[in-house]
């Protein structure tokens, strides 16, 4: 993705991190292995068994609990690199200000969504409201996502579930960050908006308005 690992973006985030004391690539795979020691990123080689099609997020999660004993862990999610330092900072400040035990990185959206044929934040028996007044819907996309490990270990050994937690808190991102990479379109995307990041003089530019 524009000239290195995608993988690459989510270890510099976390590294340029103001508030992560310890980072790990969680792989059993011998070239991301080689890739997080390029970067001088410490690695956690989970069991073999936890890298297979059958393996959950929230298996190797719990076992990473298990070998590290954090008090407090933050996924990273690969898929999605246009996480920047900042964006994982200010995730764990809301986190810390809050009671909850989970984080979730997430979109949101007002436009009008429907499961299947079913309305989800409209009513389609009558006129079409501003899509501004519609219930907002929250999209979990995991780009950055913070667990109390204990509370995480526990809801695992219980059900074996423990992403959600029990008192969640939904961290909208920017749209312009929280792509997430699924298909080779979303990969296209991405690396488009790294190419015009790196190439914007200011990400924080006023814009130009043509009259008040």
């Amino acid at each position: 993705m524009d000239g290195k690992p995608m993988i690459a973006y989510a270890i510099e985030s976390a590294l340029g991190s103001n508030l992560l004391n310890d980072v790990f690539v969680n792989t059993d795979d011998d070239s991301l292995e080689a890739v997080a020691q390029s970067l001088n990123c410490n690695i956690y080689r989970r069991p073999a068994l936890l890298g297979g099609d059958d393996a959950t997020g929230e298996d190797f999660t719990y076992d990473f609990i298990k070998a590290k004993n954090p008090d407090t862990l933050v996924l990273i999610n690969p898929v999605c690199p246009l996480i920047r330092p900042k964006d994982i900072d200010a995730a764990l400040k809301a986190y810390a200000e809050s009671d909850a035990d989970t984080l979730i990185g997430c979109t949101q959206t007002q436009m009008q969504s429907f499961v299947g044929d079913e309305p989800i934040n409209i009513v389609v028996d009558g006129p079409l409201a501003p899509s501004q007044n519609n219930e907002v819907i929250t999209i979990c996309n995991w780009a950055v996502t913070i667990w109390n490990a204990a509370t995480f270990k526990e809801l695992y050994e219980r059900n074996r579930s423990g992403y959600f937690g029990k008192n969640r808190l939904f961290w909208p991102l920017d749209p312009l960050v929280a792509v997430k990479v699924s298909e080779e379109k979303d990969f296209r995307l991405a690396e488009a908006l790294l190419i015009a990041r790196k190439n914007t003089t200011s990400e924080n530019e006023a814009p130009t308005y043509w009259s008040k």
